[in-house]
């Protein structure tokens, strides 16, 4: 039922955003308590988060590293038995001799908060980390 109160914002269905083709691919529906994580990663198609209820703090990485090819693993994915698109790194409190390139080679992340009525897009391939900072609701929209 709440899939079809989720409509596609009008900027992803025009081209001179160049943010996809406006096609809703699929919708997730988060509801968890304080302190909830979600893990370093990235999704393979652009997508908006949207908060209804508390509030969550993103961490929002640009892809590319810092300086040079030689910092492309910056973020780890695929270590430890992670997903390919998961890292095992935590922003918040990094451990530099485990993972030394995240700390010379990672790029500076963009960090927010997200309240009640808020929205943040996160372009495809993106690396964000989330947690909430009270019990939330939030919605995610993928779309091609």
């Amino acid at each position: 039922q709440l899939y079809n109160d989720i409509s596609i914002p009008g900027f992803c269905e025009d081209d001179k955003y160049n943010v996809g083709h406006g096609r809703l691919y699929s919708v997730m529906f988060w509801l968890g308590p304080r302190g909830c994580v979600s893990p370093l990663h990235f999704d393979p198609l652009d997508n908006i988060l949207m908060q209804f209820v508390g509030r969550k703090t993103i961490w929002l990485f640009d892809p590319k590293p810092r300086s040079s090819e030689s910092g492309m693993m910056w973020h780890y994915a695929g270590h430890d038995g992670q997903q390919s698109n998961t890292s095992p790194v935590n922003p918040e409190n990094v451990d530099s001799s485990k993972y030394p390139l995240f700390q010379q080679e990672g790029p500076t992340p963009f960090k927010c908060v997200l309240g009640p009525g808020d929205f943040l897009y996160i372009p495809k391939k993106w690396w964000h980390f989330v947690r909430s900072v009270d019990t939330s609701a939030s919605v995610n929209v993928w779309w091609r």
